[in-house]
């Protein structure tokens, strides 16, 4: 989306105020998604643990047109409502940025081309055990033509035009974790909210406590089985993470329930396991309501 104004300025101030405005005006977007615009980032997450001392991540650019891409740490912490938010300069933490190195920091991608990103992990001597987090973050930067202080200002007529244009980003979690760290989960604060409606669709709200000096991070299924029947999934959530900065964060999981079946007269079991686990292997949690 594009906001454009008109403003006028004495010609003295012109190259002065040009600069000024564009470079108040490239707003940062953070989105916790894995794909913004034309750019596919995987892994979605990254983890040191043990003797691992290399990562990479890889970039797409699966747009029509080329792009431009900055790569940089940001911090960040999670909020209750599962959201997260960069904390302020100089917050004290544990964060992964100061032993994690990368390159390439910037990239260019013609449509369809990727791109590793190169992750080395350089421990001091010394390092306190725990879990240390930043975010890796992967900004689409506008079109060198269209920040050209220079053009703009000779293509104006009477006036300068000002182009807002939002720099979009995506960002991961890049985790290191030193010593013997542990986390216990629990789940509640169940709240079904059915719908009256077919085509309205009912909701499971709950709550992933956790306690201990460890993230979690796993995959939410949950099962409808009516009396007498067979169960059948209803609800999913993927990548559902809790991290070291809250003890608990508040999740909502949307239910599809096939035409033939009601949320009645049954019971909801909810698990939420390790990716690419089952319940033997990697079971973190788990709860079973009765729906009357």
């Amino acid at each position: 989306m594009k906001n454009e104004a008109k403003l006028t300025a004495p010609s003295s101030y012109l190259s002065k105020f040009i600069s000024a405005c564009i470079a108040g005006c490239f707003l940062l977007v953070s989105f916790n998604v894995f794909a913004v615009a034309q750019l596919m980032v995987t892994p979605t997450r990254v983890v040191f643990e043990g003797n691992e001392r290399t990562k990479q991540i890889t970039l797409i650019n699966n747009g029509a047109d080329s792009g431009r891409f900055k790569v940089s740490f940001v911090r960040k912490n999670m909020t209750t409502e599962g959201g997260v938010e960069v904390i302020k300069e100089g917050e004290p933490g544990l964060y992964s940025d100061e032993m994690v190195r990368f390159s390439p920091r910037l990239v260019t991608l013609a449509p369809g081309q990727s791109q590793t990103v190169r992750l080395m992990l350089r421990k001091k001597s010394g390092t306190s055990d725990g879990e240390y987090r930043s975010h890796m973050m992967f900004q689409s930067l506008p079109d060198a033509a269209v920040t050209d202080v220079n053009k703009l200002a000779s293509e104006s007529k009477g006036g300068v035009s000002i182009r807002l244009i939002p720099v979009v980003g995506i960002t991961i979690p890049v985790i290191v974790r030193q010593g013997k760290l542990n986390a216990d989960v629990s789940l509640s604060g169940f709240e079904l909210k059915q719908s009256n409606t077919v085509k309205a669709q009912s909701s499971l709200s709950l709550q992933i406590n956790r306690t201990g000096n460890k993230s979690i991070y796993g995959d939410f299924r949950v099962y409808y089985t009516p009396k007498g029947g067979d169960p059948i999934i209803v609800g999913r959530v993927n990548g559902a993470a809790v991290y070291t900065s809250v003890t608990h964060r508040k999740l909502e999981i949307k239910l599809k329930v096939p035409p033939e079946f009601s949320l009645s007269n049954g019971e909801l079991h909810i698990t939420y396991l390790m990716p690419g686990k089952d319940k033997k292997t990697g079971l973190i949690a788990e709860s079973r309501l009765s729906v009357p």
